[in-house]
C-alpha cells in the first residue's frame, strides 16, 4: 500500500500537535534487537512494517523472533524494524510518528498505555496505513488485536495453587502496572478463581511490582521482613516470579510456590530446578508472526479477524523441556 504524500502531510501534522499537546521534544529511538541494542533495519522488502514494543524484555524478545520470523519466510518481500519504547507514550508516539514519514507500509506496537494511543490510530489511518495491536489491548481504533485471554492465564494461576494448597492457604500477589490492560485482567482472572472455588484461599497482599524483577524482589523481601504468612506468590509475568524465586531462594525458604506468566527459557530452567512451581506459556512468537502476518494481509486487501487468540497453556515443571524447545531455551 502506498500511502500519498498528501496523506503523509496530514499525518505528521497530527502528530507534530498531539507531540506538542503531550509536551514532548525526545528524539525518537534508534531500532533495537531483543537484547535493547541498536541494529539497523533491513530495506529490501517490498512491505516495510514498522514495531515499536512497549519495553524490550525477554518475553518482548520472544515477540521480535516471532516478528523477524515472518519477514524471514517472505523471502524479501517483508522488511521489519523494532524499537523499544522503553516504558514512554512519547517516545512510542514519535516512533509510530518516525515510522510514517519513513514510508512505512504498516504498525504493530504493543502498547506502553492502553489509553495513550489514540493518537497513533489516528495518524495511521489518517496516512492510510494499517495499525495492529499485540500482546495488549488498546482503548483505539486498531485493525486487529493479536493477543490470549489474560484473564485466563490469571485463572490457570489460581487454579494450580488452589489444588496445590488443598484448597486452603494465604497468598500473596504481585502486579504488573495496574494502567496495563494484561495486569487488570490478570489479578482479575486470580481473584474470580479464589472467589469462585476456593473461598478458603486469602489474598494477604497485592503489590504493584511494575513487571520488573528488581522491583519484584524488594516487594518480596518486604513480605518476609515483615513476617507476613504466605503459601504462595503469583507474579503477573515470569520476571516478577524470578525475583521473588530469587529472594526465597537467598533466604532458604523452599516451601512457598512461585508461579509466573509467559513461560520465558527462564523461568522454565527454575521450573526444573524447583525453583519455580509453575508458569503459563504465552506464545510471543507467535503473536509477532501473526501481528506481522495480520499487516501483509490487511495491505494486501484480505479480510483479517478483529481478534486472533493465540491461546494460553499451563507448564508443569515436567513439561519444561518441551517449552524450552519452543522458546529456544
Amino acid at each position: 500500500m502506498k500511502k500519498r504524500l498528501f496523506a503523509l502531510v496530514m499525518a505528521m501534522s497530527l502528530l507534530g500537535a498531539t507531540m506538542a499537546g503531550c509536551g514532548s521534544t525526545g528524539e525518537g529511538s534508534g531500532d533495537a534487537n531483543a537484547s535493547g541494542g541498536d541494529s539497523a533495519a533491513a530495506d529490501t522488502g517490498s512491505y516495510k512494517i514498522g514495531c515499536s514494543f512497549d519495553y524490550l524484555s525477554d518475553f518482548m524478545a520472544n515477540v521480535t523472533d516471532g516478528v523477524n520470523g515472518y519477514a524471514a519466510e517472505s523471502n524479501g518481500k517483508v522488511s521489519v524494524t523494532v524499537q523499544d519504547a522503553e516504558y514512554d507514550v512519547a517516545k512510542q508516539l514519535q516512533q509510530v510518528e518516525n515510522f510514517i514519514a519513513g514510508g512505512y507500509d504498516a504498525v504493530v506496537i504493543k502498547p506502553v498505555d492502553a489509553e495513550g494511543c489514540a493518537p497513533m490510530a489516528s495518524a495511521c489511518r489518517t496516512a492510510g496505513i494499517p495499525f495492529i495491536i499485540v500482546n495488549t489491548q488498546a482503548n483505539c481504533d486498531y485493525d486487529t488485536y493479536i493477543g490470549s485471554d489474560h484473564v485466563l492465564s490469571g485463572k490457570l494461576q489460581a487454579e494450580y495453587v488452589g489444588e496445590a494448597l488443598g484448597g486452603k492457604g494465604k497468598v500473596a500477589i504481585l502486579t504488573g502496572e495496574l494502567m496495563v490492560q494484561a495486569a487488570i485482567d490478570r489479578l482479575q482472572g486470580n481473584k474470580s478463581v479464589f472467589e469462585e472455588k476456593y473461598p478458603d484461599i486469602e489474598v494477604v497482599s497485592e503489590l504493584d511490582a511494575g513487571w520488573m524483577r528488581d522491583e519484584a524482589m524488594t516487594k518480596t523481601e518486604n513480605w518476609l521482613n515483615s513476617g507476613l504468612d504466605i503459601n504462595a506468590i503469583i507474579a503477573s509475568n515470569d520476571e516478577m516470579a524470578l525475583g521473588a524465586a530469587k529472594v526465597l531462594k537467598e533466604n532458604g525458604i523452599t516451601d512457598i510456590l512461585v508461579c509466573g506468566i509467559d513461560a520465558t527459557a527462564e523461568a522454565l530452567n527454575a521450573l526444573k530446578s524447583g525453583e519455580m512451581a509453575m508458569t503459563v506459556f504465552q506464545n510471543g512468537y507467535e503473536q509477532g508472526y501473526q501481528g506481522v502476518k495480520a499487516a501483509v494481509d490487511i495491505i494486501e486487501g484480505k479480510s483479517v479477524e478483529k481478534y486472533i487468540d493465540v491461546p494460553y497453556e499451563t507448564v508443569l515443571p515436567d513439561q519444561a523441556d518441551k517449552y524450552l524447545e519452543l522458546v529456544g531455551g
